[in-house]
C-alpha cells in the first residue's frame, strides 16, 4: 500500500467533489500518511486526513480527524483543526465536519474508499497507484552521439534544461519515490532534521532549514551526495547532462552492448511561464517546480550549472504529459544514444573540460577522472 495514489472523490449533495492524493509510507507493521483533499471547483480550500492502518488489515476501517490546510509557508505542518481554522477566517464559530469514518480495500493497482463524516457528509473514491510501470513511457528517437552532439551545440542557453540518465528505460522519478516513500511532511520533519543534526558540524556555513530556501539548499547538498530526496537534478548544459548519462559506461562499452543512455530535454522557459511554481518541499497540491538553490557548502553546483526540480509526484512523466495535454503545449522530449558511443562521447566531453574532476571538485572527482584516463 505504500506509495502514492491519485483519484477523484465523489461526494453526496452535502459535500464537494475533489481530487485526492494519498501518500503512504510503510512504518513497521503499519501504513501511515495523509490523504489530501483538493476541491475540483472553487473555493479551493484544501484539507488533509491522517491515515493509519495495520499492514495486514485489508479491507480496513479507520476513524480519524479532518484538518484544514492553512497555506502557511515555512512551517513543518500547515494543517490545523477545521473548525478552529474556519472560525478564525470567518470571525465567528463555524459548524463543520471534524471527524471522518473511512472504509476501504486495496490491491496492487487500486484502492477503493468510502467515507462518512460526523455531519452526515458521505462519498466514495477509487484511487490508483502511481508509477506502477517501472520503465519510462516516453518515446524517444535513437540517435548516435555524433548526431545529437551537433544538435546540442545549437541549443539557446537557459531556454532548455537537460538531464542525463545512464539507462534509457528508467523513468523520471526521484530517489525518494524510488525508495517507496511518499509522505513528504514526515520526510521534512524527521529525515531532514535528522540529517541536519548529523551533518551540521561538517558544514562550513550553517543553513536555516526552517525556511524553504535553507531547507532546499540543504537537500540539494544531500542530493549530490546520494541521500534520497524528492529532487531531480538538471543542468543548463546539455553536455553536463551527457556526461552523467555516459559516466558509468566508459569501461563497459563496445563488447556487443546494445543498451542505451537517455538525455532529457525540458522546455524550462515555457514551463515556468505557464505553470505556477510551488517552491515548497511538501505541499498537498500536485507539484513540479524548478529551483536554483543557494550554493553554500556545495562546490559541485556551479560547475554542473545545476538546478533542481522539486516534486510531490511519484510519476513525473505522467504528470508532465497531463500538463501538456491540458495546456496544449509540449515541454519534455528525450534522445536515446547507444552505450557503444560512450568512449567517443566521453573523449569529446573531456576536450570540452567536462570531466569528473571538473564537476566533482575534490579528491574523489580527481581520482575518477584520472582513473578513466589511465585505466580505460
Amino acid at each position: 500500500m505504500n506509495g502514492q495514489w491519485l483519484g477523484i472523490k465523489y461526494a453526496n449533495a452535502h459535500g464537494r467533489d475533489a481530487n485526492l492524493v494519498v501518500n503512504l509510507d510503510r512504518i513497521g507493521e503499519t501504513y501511515e500518511g495523509l490523504i489530501f483533499n483538493w476541491p475540483i471547483s472553487p473555493p479551493f480550500g484544501g484539507s488533509a486526513i491522517p491515515f493509519r492502518v495495520a499492514s495486514h488489515e485489508n479491507p480496513f476501517a479507520i476513524e480519524t480527524v479532518l484538518l484544514a490546510y492553512t497555506g502557511q509557508v515555512d512551517v513543518p505542518f500547515p494543517f490545523i483543526d477545521r473548525s478552529q481554522y474556519l472560525s478564525h477566517i470567518m470571525k465567528s464559530p463555524q459548524s463543520v465536519a471534524r471527524r471522518v469514518y473511512i472504509e476501504g480495500d486495496w490491491n496492487q493497482d487500486r484502492m477503493r474508499l468510502s467515507y462518512t463524516t460526523d455531519l452526515g457528509e458521505a462519498g466514495h473514491a477509487v484511487v490508483h497507484r502511481m508509477a506502477r510501470n517501472q520503465e519510462s513511457t516516453l518515446e524517444a528517437p535513437v540517435v548516435s552521439w555524433r548526431e545529437i552532439k551537433d544538435q546540442l551545440f545549437n541549443m539557446p542557453y537557459r531556454k532548455h534544461i537537460f538531464r542525463g540518465q545512464s539507462n534509457s528505460r528508467w523513468p523520471l522519478r526521484s530517489l525518494f519515490h524510488r525508495e517507496g516513500r511518499a509522505e513528504l511532511y514526515r520526510y521534512t520533519q524527521q529525515d531532514v532534521t535528522m540529517m541536519y543534526r548529523r551533518l551540521s558540524g561538517a558544514l562550513s556555513q550553517q543553513l536555516d532549514i526552517g525556511t524553504n530556501d535553507g531547507r532546499g539548499a540543504f537537500l540539494h547538498l544531500l542530493q549530490h551526495h546520494g541521500y534520497p530526496t524528492p529532487l531531480l537534478d538538471w543542468s543548463f548544459s546539455p553536455f553536463v547532462a551527457a556526461f552523467f548519462a555516459f559516466r558509468r559506461h566508459g569501461r563497459l562499452a563496445g563488447a556487443g552492448n546494445d543498451s542505451r543512455v537517455r538525455i532529457y530535454k525540458f522546455d524550462y522557459e515555457a514551463w515556468t511561464s505557464v505553470v505556477e511554481p510551488i517552491p515548497m518541499l511538501a505541499t498537498p497540491r500536485n507539484n513540479l517546480s524548478f529551483l536554483e538553490f543557494q550554493t553554500q557548502n556545495n562546490p559541485r553546483a556551479i560547475p554542473q550549472q545545476a538546478l533542481s526540480s522539486v516534486t510531490s509526484m511519484d510519476d513525473v512523466e505522467s504528470y508532465i504529459a497531463l500538463c501538456e495535454k491540458k495546456l496544449n503545449r509540449s515541454f519534455l522530449e528525450a534522445f536515446d544514444v547507444p552505450v557503444s558511443d560512450a568512449p567517443q562521447a566521453l573523449a569529446d566531453l573531456r576536450l570540452m573540460g567536462i570531466t569528473a574532476g571538473s564537476l566533482f571538485p575534490g579528491i574523489d572527482g580527481a581520482c575518477e577522472e584520472i582513473r578513466s584516463l589511465r585505466f580505460p
